[in-house]
């Protein structure tokens, strides 16, 4: 009995708790981008706070005109199924930032 209640506190609290640090944890980075890039930045100002908040970045131009890049891992998302956070600057055609998505992702690898 006492097994089925923990598995059951597990099987409940475990999404519950990684939706939630999921959520913070977008909106903790879409209020660093909003602090530090003002409506129509240019693309100088982009990569600055790209290099400043992330350690792997690119941007495409040809496709989605997207300038992406990973958030450092912490322990805990490492822990977390190999987590990584992709912060998005959707761009203008004229290259200037147009408003920002941050993805979570989970490989389970």
């Amino acid at each position: 009995m006492v097994i089925a209640i923990g598995l059951a506190a597990l099987v409940i609290g475990l999404p519950t708790a990684v939706s939630y640090y999921d959520a913070r944890t977008k909106d903790s980075l879409l209020r660093v981008v909003a602090e530090e890039l003002p409506p129509r930045a240019s693309y100088k100002e982009m990569t600055e706070f790209m290099q400043r908040h992330t350690t792997r970045y690119s941007f495409d131009e040809k496709y989605h005109h997207e300038y992406g890049g990973f958030v450092p891992q912490t322990s805990l998302d490492k822990f977390l199924f190999d987590r990584k956070v992709l912060v998005a600057l959707k761009v203008n055609e004229d290259r200037t930032f147009a408003s920002a998505e941050v993805r979570v992702f989970y490989t389970f690898l």
